[in-house]
Formats: structure tokens, sequence, C-alpha cells
């Protein structure tokens, strides 16, 4: 069973108003992290494959703020002056057709001047939501917006989410986005193919421009893959802090799309 447990020794979850909770629920997986509100420091990370983990004696007692993001999501940026009142729903319905019965939400993106607009699935964000009723919802098309823009103050590159059967990807440059989108992900093969595409509809090379691999669901057979491929490929996050005792290997990058929501929310 896919579970674990990483505390550091410092960490007190009854201690009031110190911590910010993040929550990230994808197929087959639930994670969640606390962090220090004054430092941002990593003090616990916690994952299972079941919504059991959200139970786990070590969760933080009375956080200060607490994020969540549910995978899969359908979500789409619009522009400001573009969106008007009550026409949410049409923009995703031009975007991806049907829809799942999800509450539907919208969050400001103001580096780029966007909303997105997003539904998360109901069943899985119910389950959050009954354990923490105060869990703010953040879109993960929003995250990997941000994290680009702040990765790419010195020129082009490319943040890639592989997630259990799709690609989320952000380009952006020097605070410009030139792409924010989702593929379909099965095989190792797809990722590779769709992650190339991206990288050819924006103009970029594979062989100069940075990119930056995260994901609950990349595999090491995958990342040597692309690492035939791409000549700038890094792990999107730092290691994890020595306190926390994590084995060796690429496990930070996993969990980018939980460790970054402090960023969105602070």
């Amino acid at each position: 069973m896919d579970r674990g447990s990483l505390t550091a020794a410092r960490y007190d979850p009854h201690r009031p108003k110190a911590h910010h909770l993040s929550i990230l629920c994808a197929p087959g997986l639930t994670a969640w992290c606390v962090q220090d509100v004054g430092d941002g420091s990593l003090l616990a990370l916690h994952w299972s494959e079941d919504a059991a983990v959200l139970q786990d004696p070590h969760f933080p007692v009375q956080p200060v703020s607490v994020s969540f993001i549910t995978l899969p999501e359908w979500s789409t940026m619009v522009p400001q002056g573009v969106l008007e009142p009550g026409t949410e729903a049409d923009h995703l319905a031009f975007v991806h057709g049907r829809l799942p019965s999800g509450a539907m939400r919208d969050e400001p993106v103001r580096s780029l001047g966007a909303t997105c607009i997003y539904v998360h699935d109901d069943v899985t964000e119910r389950a959050v939501l009954e354990r923490v009723p105060n869990a703010r919802a953040l879109p993960m098309q929003g995250l990997m917006v941000r994290s680009a823009l702040s990765r790419a103050h010195e020129g082009p590159c490319m943040l890639m989410h592989r997630g259990h059967d799709r690609l989320d990807v952000a380009i952006a440059d020097r605070g410009r986005v030139l792409m924010s989108n989702t593929y379909p992900a099965r095989t190792g093969q797809d990722l590779l193919y769709f992650t190339l595409l991206a990288l050819e509809r924006t103009g970029l090379s594979p062989k100069t421009c940075p990119v930056q691999v995260s994901g609950t669901h990349l595999t090491d057979g995958e990342r040597g893959l692309l690492g035939r491929y791409l000549d700038h490929m890094v792990p999107a996050t730092v290691p994890l802090p020595v306190e926390l005792q994590a084995p060796a290997g690429p496990m930070a990058d996993r969990w980018m799309a939980l460790l970054e929501q402090f960023a969105c929310v602070s």
C-alpha cells in the first residue's frame, strides 16, 4: 500500500494558529502537508491510498488556513474583461463539453488579469470538506500558472505535473504565460508526446528549454524516457528538509501540487 509519514520532531499538531494545512486528492491517493506560517518551512507530510490519512493523529488541530486541490479537475482561464457574471458554465462547457456535478468555482489570477473557472469531482471534494469545513479550494491550473511564472524570471521555463491519467503543463517566459493546458496521458509514450508537443506549439526546443518535472504518478521509467529527449530536465522542487528524514530519491517533486499551495494563499 502506498502510505507514508514524514514528521519533523519540532512539529506540534496542537499548537494553535501556527500552521497552514494543504491537502491534495487524486485517484488512488490522498495527501496532506503542514507548513509553518512564519517561514513556510515544511513540518509534516503524510499520504495514503485513501482518505483515511485525513484522520491521522498528526493532523493539525487548529491551523491558521487550509487549502486543497482535488483531481481530476475541469478548468479554463478567461480574461477578466471577457467574463460576464452567469456565463462561467458556458466557458467551461465550450472547453470541456459535458461537465461533472461538482460545485463551480472561480479564482482570480491577478498576474494574468484572468479568472480560472473550475469544477472538482463532487465526491472527492465532499470528503475533504467533511473533515475540514473551512478548507479553501484551489484550482490546479491556477497553481500551475503561478508556479511557472515564478520559475521564468530569466527566460522560458516549462513546468509539468504528471497525474493519474493526465499531464498538466504551464509554460512561461519573463512574466508572460505562453501555454496552460491539460493533456490525456495514460502511458509514458503519451506523456512524452504531449510534452514535446507543448514545447513545439510554443516555439521552444527540448534541447534548450528548461523543463521542471513533477507529479503524483510520475514513475522512474517515465523520468528516464523524458530525460532521453529533454536536455535540461530537473525536478520542480528542492529536496525535502533533512529534519523530515525522507528517503533519498526524487520524492519532493511528487508533491509539488501539495507543497506550493502555501504560496498561493499566503
